[in-house]
């Protein structure tokens, strides 16, 4: 597997982790399993978090991908 190969997957399952684990929190966070004094900021604080992750891994394994690509890997 060449390693732009392997950068552009790890760009993919770490997004699909931070997008489950937001999923979920927000599920339990709806049911009222997880108690809160406002479950409307506590879902926008989870969306807010998982938004800014999920760009900032984006942008340095893309930047990876097309450096290991201009490389020839």
């Amino acid at each position: 597997m060449k390693k732009s190969t392997r950068a552009l997957l790890g760009l993919v399952l770490l997004d699909a982790i931070i997008l489950i684990g937001a999923w979920y929190m927000v599920a339990q966070t709806k049911s009222g399993a997880w108690n809160s004094n406002d479950p409307a900021a506590s879902i926008e604080m989870i969306s807010t978090g998982a938004g800014a992750l999920v760009g900032f891994s984006s942008v340095i394994l893309l930047l990876a991908f097309v450096m290991h690509r201009r490389a020839g890997n």
